[in-house]
């Protein structure tokens, strides 16, 4: 069931990495949102100062309202120790998000296109992609869609056992193959996360 996913990263506080300040307060208001999936949080593998939160909503228009609430400024307020860096924020519409925010780790890719280049050129690529990532070991499934309001870039939420399965697929064969076709279309983003699902 498709649902939107809120994908936040931030450079953390000091507060934060010494555990004398922590999200658990604003995560809880979140959780009481109506419209709210589920919340995720957790490190970034390949820099340990980076925070991913994720909040799934069942759509664009539930998380707009939670932000318009009357209370919304004091629970923003409540997160903002935790942060060393302002936070950068995407939505994206995926058609299923359990696979890429449920396994053991989160891979988060971006392809934004280069100047000149197409969806149309892009979007067979990111399909292709899909199809033959089915089947790879050690992988829990994946998800593509528009990044909402940023119509040239398309994002990925991929879930794998362990960062190293997931460069044991695209080393070679037909997914590296494709992905070096990608990387003539469009700049790639690309880090993991071992993400927790907050339950607070």
């Amino acid at each position: 069931m498709p649902s939107v996913a809120q994908i936040v990263h931030f450079t953390a506080s000091k507060g934060y990495k010494s555990g004398s300040v922590s999200l658990d307060g604003p995560l809880a208001e979140v959780k009481k949102a109506n419209g709210l999936k589920q919340s995720y949080v957790g490190y970034e593998t390949e820099d340990d100062t980076v925070v991913f939160w994720v909040n799934d909503w069942v759509s664009k228009d539930a998380c707009d309202a939670f932000t318009k609430q009357a209370d919304y400024p004091r629970i923003e307020a409540g997160s903002r120790p935790a942060f060393g860096s302002e936070p950068t924020t995407n939505y994206v519409e995926f058609e299923d998000t359990k696979g890429g925010l449920g396994a053991p780790i989160t891979e988060f890719v971006t392809f934004t296109l280069k100047e000149g280049k197409s969806m149309a050129e892009l979007e067979p690529l990111v399909q292709k992609l899909h199809e033959l990532l089915q089947g790879t070991p050690r992988f829990h499934g994946d998800s593509w869609a528009l990044i909402i309001d940023k119509p040239n870039a398309y994002h990925g939420i991929l879930g794998w056992d362990t960062v190293q399965a997931h460069w044991d697929a695209v080393s070679s064969g037909p997914l590296k193959e494709v992905i070096d076709r990608v990387k003539l279309i469009a700049e790639v983003w690309l880090v993991h996360a071992e993400l927790k699902p907050f339950s607070g």
